[in-house]
């Protein structure tokens, strides 16, 4: 009986001492977890300062070297006018096709380029031979990337840089926002309004019940679609020939107009509304 109870007492020893070092080792790794996210929070801070910055500068540098730089935009968008009055129609397709000769290797000088609220990084590449990827008014270019600043989908008073994607899934277009690199609150859509919708209605469940609207999604102006540099830069791509559904793009300068003044394109006005 003696040598069982010493036997006892040194296992009990034993057990304290692992539940001790267990104890100190969870600590440990809380304060690592703990560290490691306020490292985390300070990074995006620093990476939304940044690219606020870069926009900014981008916006500047593009100004003052704008006619070299965007290959006389100006320029295109008189002779493209001219064109539309001749045909009497909204359409650019065929007015343009005359004005993008001096244009194969724009795709190489202007990225990333500064957009209204935001930032082109890549093109995209057009997948003419499959009708998933156009419409009638609309060309959806795979490797399509894009940054945008607007209202974080679970805080809608804080910034969030999101990172617009257009990729092929098994021959379907996927759009993706991605909300600061964060890949577990990506948000998806096989349309680019299916996805901005996805994102207005997850913003809507954080908004007070008596604030909530019905926020109309605009996934093309979203995305950078709408805008007619990125529309000048995809028609000079003789690829857009062969897309067989694909008549033209529909003159509409309202919404570059409309995004500054539209809660659900603009984090700004999105404020003013919350207020």
């Amino acid at each position: 009986m003696k040598v069982k109870k010493v036997d006892y007492k040194k296992s009990f020893k034993k057990l304290k001492q692992r539940i001790k070092s267990y104890v100190l080792e969870n600590a440990s790794i809380v304060d690592e977890v703990c560290i490691l996210q306020k490292e985390l929070a300070a990074a995006r801070s620093e990476r939304l300062a940044l690219i606020e910055r870069l926009m900014f500068y981008e916006g500047l540098e593009k100004g003052a070297v704008g006619h070299d730089q965007y290959l006389n935009v100006g320029h295109i968008q008189e002779h493209s006018s001219k064109h539309v009055e001749q045909n009497q129609s909204d359409m650019v397709y065929k007015g343009c096709e005359n004005i993008f000769h001096e244009m194969p290797t724009l795709n190489q000088k202007i990225f990333p380029l500064k957009l209204n609220n935001i930032l082109v990084h890549s093109i995209g590449e057009i997948i003419a031979a499959n009708p998933n990827f156009h419409t009638a008014h609309w060309i959806y270019p795979v490797g399509y990337v894009a940054t945008r600043i607007y209202a974080h989908p679970r805080d809608p008073r804080k910034k969030c840089v999101f990172t617009c994607k257009i990729l092929n899934n098994a021959g379907v277009p996927q759009f993706q926002l991605i909300p600061d690199n964060d890949l577990d609150g990506v948000f998806f859509g096989e349309t680019a309004n299916k996805c901005h919708q996805e994102l207005l209605n997850c913003i809507q469940g954080f908004i007070h019940e008596s604030l909530k609207a019905d926020f109309k999604a605009k996934g093309e102006v979203f995305f950078g679609l709408s805008n007619q540099k990125v529309q000048f830069i995809l028609m000079s791509d003789v690829r857009i020939k062969q897309c067989s559904k694909f008549k033209g793009y529909i003159l509409n300068d309202e919404n570059e107009r409309c995004e500054n003044n539209d809660p659900a394109l603009s984090f700004e006005d999105l404020q003013h509304y919350l207020r």
